[in-house]
């Protein structure tokens, strides 16, 4: 568990500083995010964790950045904390995604246990297998191409995307095709496959 990472993502800066320290003083690194979306952003860049994920968030609900998480290809394990009043909201997907349920405030020794059991499925997740291992050095991708890449595992269009880096639409087409040929994939379901083996896009970089 020594060098851990949990990534809390709640609007509530108590919650936040609360559970930054408590994960800290046991041995996690901790990065902490007060909107869904700003996690959505940047977790592609993010080494694997563990996700404390609340319910109630400005702008998209937690559920629905789970929604987007799991649609993009990131299956690491997450804990999601909410009021009693959004149980059952929560029950009903808890089969379908996977994850942890517990009711705010929620207590440090459970939610201390459920991080352990969360690492371990984590490495059951992200681990690469030893083929793939082999198969990361030529997947170096140029920090432009990565920004592409955050594009397509949150499925942008190339519009969106070219308007999101101030590029042009036929560069962001050019580089869509260089990261298929670098990683070897044919095609965009592929390229998520991989980089989700792999453990992320960082674990793309030289």
């Amino acid at each position: 568990m020594q060098q851990a990472r949990v990534y809390i993502v709640t609007a509530d800066p108590v919650i936040r500083r609360s559970l930054r320290r408590m994960c800290t003083l046991n041995g996690y690194r901790t990065r902490t995010f007060a909107a869904g979306v700003e996690f959505l952003r940047t977790w592609i860049r993010q080494p694997p964790g563990c996700l404390i994920l609340d319910l109630k968030l400005p702008g998209p609900d937690g559920l629905e950045i789970l929604r987007r998480l799991r649609a993009t290809g990131c299956r690491w394990p997450v804990i999601m904390l909410a009021a009693h009043a959004d149980r059952a909201q929560i029950l009903r997907a808890v089969g379908r995604s996977g994850l942890l349920f517990f009711e705010k405030p929620v207590r440090e020794a459970e939610l201390l246990v459920a991080l352990v059991h969360a690492a371990l499925a984590l490495r059951a997740v992200v681990l690469p297998r030893p083929a793939l291992a082999a198969e990361r050095i030529p997947w170096a991708l140029s920090v432009r191409e990565e920004e592409v890449l955050q594009g397509l595992l949150n499925s942008e269009r190339i519009k969106q995307t070219a308007a999101r880096l101030g590029i042009s639409e036929s560069t962001v087409k050019s580089s869509r095709r260089t990261i298929l040929r670098k990683l070897g994939a044919r095609s965009t379901a592929q390229l998520i496959q991989r980089v989700t083996l792999a453990g992320g896009a960082h674990a793309l970089r030289p």
